[in-house]
C-alpha cells in the first residue's frame, strides 16, 4: 500500500465493550490468586483472590488500582507499584498530569462523545491534522480506532480495498513472520504467528490468505556458520521465494 493510503492510528475515543455471557455464566466467580510477588522477598504477598463479575484476560484476578500519580499506581490494600511498562507499552503520559486532566475536563464540558459514523469532533480533527503535518509526507489522512487489534484489522481491510479500487482484485494474500504478534482477533491471529495465542483457535484461522516466513530473530535462528550478512540474505531469499510461490500479483502486503 502506498504511503498516501489510509492507515489506522491507535487509541482515540476508547469505549469499553462488555462481553455478554449466558445466564448460566453470569454468576460472579473467583479465579486463582494473581502472581504479583514481592520484589524484595520473592513471596506472593498480594491479597487473596476476590469475587469478580469481570471476565478478565488473565487466569488470575488482577489487583485493583485505586489511585495513581506520575509513574506510580496505588492498589487496594496499600501497595504502591512502579508502572514500568506504561500500560500496554502505549500509555506514556503518566498519571494525574495536570495538563492532561485539564484538557480532559474541558473537553467533557463541551462534548463527551459523538458517533464517528455521523459526526466528527474538534480534538480528533486537530490531532489528525497534526499527525499528517508531522509525518514528513508519510500520511495524507488517518483514522482513529480503539486498540491495536482493530488498527491491524483496518490495515488488512484497507489494503484489500485499495487494490480492489485500482483494479487489482486478485491481490488477496498477506505475508507475515513466524513468532510475530499483530493482535488477538481471528484475522490478526491468522496474520501473525504466535503459537501459544493461536493454539486454541487453529481450526478457525485463515491459512488460505495468510502466509508466513521465518522470524527475523538472529539471537535464536541465525546459524552458527552464518555471518550476519548471510543470515539476512537467507531471510530475504525466503521472502522472495514466498512471493513467487504465491504469485507477486496476488500479494497485498508483507510484514
Amino acid at each position: 500500500m502506498p504511503p498516501s493510503a489510509l492507515r489506522a492510528v491507535r487509541h482515540t475515543q476508547c469505549r469499553a465493550r462488555l462481553v455478554c455471557l449466558s445466564r448460566s455464566l453470569r454468576t460472579p466467580y473467583t479465579t486463582t490468586a494473581n502472581p504479583l510477588a514481592s520484589v524484595k522477598s520473592g513471596i506472593d504477598d498480594s491479597p487473596p483472590a476476590r469475587p469478580t463479575a469481570i471476565l478478565h484476560r488473565t487466569p488470575w484476578t488482577p489487583p485493583v488500582a485505586k489511585s495513581a500519580d506520575g509513574v506510580y499506581i496505588n492498589l487496594e490494600g496499600g501497595r504502591r507499584l512502579l508502572d514500568a511498562v506504561g500500560g500496554a507499552a502505549v500509555a506514556c503520559l503518566g498519571q494525574s498530569h495536570p495538563k492532561v486532566i485539564k484538557a480532559m475536563k474541558e473537553q467533557i464540558d463541551k462534548v463527551s462523545y459523538v458517533y464517528n459514523m455521523q459526526l466528527s469532533n474538534q480534538p480528533a480533527e486537530a490531532l489528525a491534522n497534526k499527525l499528517v503535518a508531522t509525518s514528513q509526507g508519510a500520511f495524507e489522512m488517518c483514522g482513529f480506532v480503539s486498540g491495536g487489534s482493530e488498527a491491524m484489522e483496518s490495515v488488512i481491510k484497507l489494503g484489500k480495498q485499495y487494490y480492489a479500487d485500482i483494479g487489482q482484485p486478485k491481490r488477496v494474500n498477506y505475508i507475515a513472520r513466524q513468532l510475530s504478534f499483530h493482535g488477538n482477533s481471528l484475522s490478526t491471529l491468522s496474520l501473525a504467528y504466535h503459537p501459544t495465542r493461536r493454539a486454541a483457535y487453529m481450526e478457525l484461522l485463515d491459512s488460505q490468505h495468510f502466509h508466513h516466513v521465518s522470524p527475523a530473530y538472529a539471537k535464536r535462528f541465525q546459524r552458527a556458520d552464518e555471518t550476519e550478512e548471510q543470515y539476512v540474505e537467507r531471510l530475504r531469499q525466503e521472502l522472495e521465494d514466498k512471493f513467487i510461490a504465491l504469485g507477486p500479483d496476488t500479494v497485498v502486503g508483507c510484514e
